[in-house]
């Protein structure tokens, strides 16, 4: 939907949270809400199982949860949203190992971006040291990868998660007058 000549929605906020411990998550949780925002409806935990990459420092098994912010905003408000995510992480940290890693990411009416300080090729520099990574095209009904998604968004796993938070964002816009359409 164009919505005209340098006008862009707000976004829709979510952090992406890998963990080993559920009493790790509760209390990233909890910190999260305090020092970020409230939560909306949370995912369930899904298996963190096509890569051991962080295994040797968090440990096994690992878990994926999404914790969408109730907050929706321009789509440059992720890069303090990434900062506080890095102060979490290591607040969080036992002798320079992480128990969490924290990934904040945005919706908007078309894809998903997840938030980095990895820079590579396909990654476009958004300032402040951080890189945004284009995961994910979204549409109503289908979730599309691109050559260089992370393999466990590939996989279709989070799709039905992903497809629900973009309706709920969607309407979100159209009950703040953003979108045009019937309220909720």
């Amino acid at each position: 939907m164009y919505l005209g000549k340098g006008k862009f929605p707000p976004v829709k906020f979510f952090i992406s949270v890998i963990y080993h411990d559920s009493g790790d998550l509760d209390a990233v949780v909890a910190a999260v809400r305090e020092s970020i925002g409230e939560i909306s409806t949370p995912s369930e935990s899904f298996p963190f199982d096509f890569t051991d990459y962080y295994e040797p420092e968090m440990g096994s098994p690992l878990f994926r949860i999404f914790l969408p912010l109730k907050k929706t905003g321009p789509a440059d408000g992720i890069l303090p949203i990434k900062k506080a995510c890095l102060e979490l992480e290591a607040r969080f940290s036992e002798k320079n190992r992480r128990k969490v890693n924290l990934d904040p990411g945005y919706i908007d009416l078309y894809k998903l971006v997840l938030v980095s300080e990895k820079y590579l090729g396909h990654k476009i520099y958004i300032g402040e040291g951080i890189c945004a990574d284009m995961v994910l095209l979204l549409g109503k009904k289908q979730v599309t990868p691109f050559r260089w998604t992370f393999p466990d968004f590939k996989s279709g796993n989070y799709d039905n998660y992903i497809l629900e938070l973009r309706k709920n964002y969607l309407q979100q816009l159209k009950n703040e007058g953003i979108l045009p359409g019937p309220k909720a």
